[in-house]
């Protein structure tokens, strides 16, 4: 056995039933997943919108390709390394949503735009002279998209400057090797304004911004094909707006329980669980389990935010008692009013940011009716370049 086997041999295989399957484990409800997908696709063609799932949160090509199988368009990735799986599955409409900035991260990309559509968020006239150069340099056109900042301020041109997103749009129609699409943007709902609007309604604020900024661009005499927005939480409310031709989202295909706090799923709609064991039971009221930082990782969605029951890193499943405490190896559970465990019982945790607990495995455990289906290698986990 190699140390690459090594690294990642956990013992699971399919047909193995869930009493056997070593723990932590991250596991997947295929049926509640392909539920998830449907749903979502068939949202999406009933509105006449294209969909492009986001693969930050599955990471794994064999999920992409069904989504596209079921009607995606193509995908989504935040790093030009983390598309990189996914191109060479086959994968040939890759958008980067993220204004990836370096050498290397241009060159990556005009080397996948040898035989892929490929598009990237722009916020920046370095980044864009950037792209144009390494285009050049390969001989292809790269699209891309303006990334509008309509409330997140992470990145992006100030949605009320229009006089900048004008000018940058007719510096991209000039620059040789790029392609201006149009424009993007994601907006979530992490202030206080939008929590107190429903997902629908944020949505199709956020939609009819970028919809009247690209009306305003048409007028002034610049060509916009694309607006594209949305995410899991408004991506449904987003798709009811006229002159939207794209939404994106990515958490969706599993859901979690920051999703269900912020009202963009049901518990039941939740194909992700993270299987421990319950490795001490020394504190009363409390037990300790075999997961901690390097499973769920700790991650309570914005940092800085105040997302609805983010002071739980995790619930369980089936029994009052939920994760209040981390360390690398071990989960500090708190247990409800009467409510007891014995060591070497298993319990089954709603992670409440799973994407960042998916970056963390090397693989994700399918399971359907308490068995083992397929074990899905993570094959973009730690690609942040």
């Amino acid at each position: 056995m190699t140390p690459e086997t090594l690294a990642v041999a956990t013992g699971v295989e399919a047909g193995m039933r869930l009493d056997d399957v070593p723990t932590p484990a991250i596991l997947i409800d295929v049926e509640k997943m392909e539920r998830n997908l449907a749903a979502w696709q068939n949202i999406m063609t009933a509105r006449g919108k294209r969909f492009r799932p986001h693969v930050k949160t599955h990471k794994i090509p064999k999920i992409a390709l069904r989504q596209q199988e079921l009607g995606a368009v193509g995908i989504a990735a935040a790093k030009p390394s983390e598309a990189a799986p996914f191109y060479e599955a086959g994968c040939r409409d890759i958008v980067i949503a993220y204004p990836s900035v370096g050498t290397d991260k241009y060159r990556r990309l005009a080397r996948m735009a040898r035989d892929a559509h490929v598009t990237t968020n722009v916020d920046s006239d370095e980044q864009a002279r950037g792209l144009s150069g390494a285009a050049i340099a390969e001989g292809v056109t790269i699209g891309v998209q303006i990334e509008i900042d309509s409330g997140f301020h992470r990145v992006g041109i100030d949605m009320a400057d229009f006089d900048q997103i004008a000018a940058f749009a007719r510096l991209l129609g000039a620059l040789p090797g790029i392609d201006f699409e149009g424009i993007t943007t994601h907006r979530g709902k992490f202030d206080e304004r939008l929590a107190t609007m429903t997902n629908d309604e944020a949505g199709i604020e956020e939609g009819q911004i970028l919809v009247d900024l690209a009306d305003r661009l048409r007028a002034s005499g610049i060509a916009v094909r694309e607006v594209t927005a949305g995410g899991t939480m408004t991506g449904r409310g987003v798709a009811m707006v006229d002159g939207i031709t794209e939404v994106r989202a990515g958490t969706y295909v599993f859901y979690d329980a920051m999703q269900v706090s912020f009202g963009a799923a049901e518990p039941e709609d939740v194909a992700v669980s993270i299987l421990s064991t319950v490795v001490s039971t020394r504190r009363a009221g409390w037990a300790t389990i075999d997961a901690g930082t390097k499973t769920f990782s700790g991650d309570r969605g914005v940092a800085g935010s105040d997302a609805p029951g983010a002071s739980v890193i995790a619930k369980a499943i089936g029994i009052d008692a939920s994760v209040m405490r981390l360390t690398e190896e071990h989960g500090m559970v708190g247990l409800g009013d009467g409510v007891s465990v014995e060591i070497g019982q298993r319990l089954q945790f709603t992670p409440f940011h799973v994407c960042t607990a998916v970056n963390l495995s090397n693989e994700l455990v399918a399971v359907r009716n308490g068995v083992v289906e397929q074990v899905w290698p993570v094959l973009a986990r730690g690609c942040r370049t």
